[in-house]
């Protein structure tokens, strides 16, 4: 069964890329929420050497998305594609 989902699950890739992700240590870890949710992820590519300037920024600006519940998690890359940062709403 598992055998027949990965084939046909392959039909419909155009592309895969794996990464290992750590979370920023300004944000909350994601917990599971009530109710019927519509999750927005977004990815940027960032320029060597302004992680931590990304991250200062966003530490700052969060505040305000976790004041009305709309921020989930924020994660920047460890293992695979490098100064990528990923934000789920």
């Amino acid at each position: 069964e598992f055998t027949e989902f990965r084939k046909e699950r392959g039909n419909m890739l155009l592309s895969r890329k794996n990464q290992l992700l750590l979370e920023f240590s300004f944000w909350n870890e994601p917990v599971p929420r009530d109710g019927p949710n519509i999750y927005e992820l977004r990815s940027y590519q960032l320029r060597p050497g302004t992680m931590i300037e990304w991250g200062n920024y966003w530490a700052r600006a969060i505040r305000f998305r976790q004041d009305s519940n709309e921020a989930v998690g924020g994660f920047f890359s460890q293992i695979g594609q490098l100064y990528m940062v990923h934000h789920l709403w």
